[in-house]
């Protein structure tokens, strides 16, 4: 049986005393464990290894067509075409993330301005873009030190909308949220991550992937 690819983008600087980092350590088992089989995880570390912004001779590649572009600018599109090749072979796109200022941090927002591109992952059409990649399993994993997320809003919440409309751009639109706030109020936010952890891993959010993807299985290290 094949096995699953995950890609997991890591979106913390803080090593180990991020509560992202530790909210996946705790919700990603509970993944693997629904069915038999490998999972393989290719993993990003943006937050502690962050990509280089877009150059020049990307941003005019994206006047191009795609042809045009890979002719003209192959060299400055090399990291893209990776990421994207990245992105294309996974069957599970796990990102674990804290929240920056109302909104998804830098790191992320740099993976996203190399893989949405005009023509390879997406096409924009008179009624406006659409995605070229297939549609998979998508997991947020995301903290906030603050009230984030809460219904009714107590503060802005650009996150979710934000994040949720640039993956649908590429096709990505099965996407699912999981949120530890508050954070910053707490003594102990490791311990609200685990809690939050089971909370989540009790209401069922991995239920709907088995029928999504091939099998996954418990042998999976983060």
């Amino acid at each position: 049986m094949n096995g699953v690819k995950l890609l997991l983008l890591d979106c913390s600087p803080r090593n180990d005393k991020s509560t992202s980092r530790h909210f996946t350590q705790h919700l990603l088992p509970a993944l693997a464990n629904l069915t038999a089989g490998e999972v393989q995880v290719t993993r990003r570390n943006l937050g502690i290894e962050p990509l280089p912004a877009i150059t020049a001779e990307y941003a005019e590649s994206l006047l191009l067509p795609a042809a045009d572009a890979k002719a003209r600018f192959g060299e400055a599109l090399a990291l893209s075409d990776e990421l994207i090749e990245e992105l294309d072979k996974a069957d599970v796109l796990w990102i674990s993330t804290p929240v920056h200022n109302f909104t998804v941090p830098a790191v992320l927002k740099a993976w996203i301005d190399h893989v949405v591109r005009r023509d390879v992952t997406f096409v924009a059409t008179e009624a406006g873009k659409v995605g070229l990649l297939r549609d998979r399993p998508t997991f947020v994993a995301v903290t906030s030190g603050g009230a984030m997320f809460h219904e009714p809003p107590r503060q802005p919440d650009f996150f979710r909308p934000y994040l949720s409309t640039v993956l649908g751009v590429m096709g990505l639109k099965n996407v699912t949220f999981m949120h530890a706030n508050g954070l910053a109020f707490s003594d102990e936010p490791l311990s609200t991550v685990e809690a939050k952890a089971a909370q989540w891993i009790g209401e069922g959010k991995f239920n709907h992937v088995s029928e999504s993807i091939n099998p996954l299985s418990s042998d999976i290290s983060v």
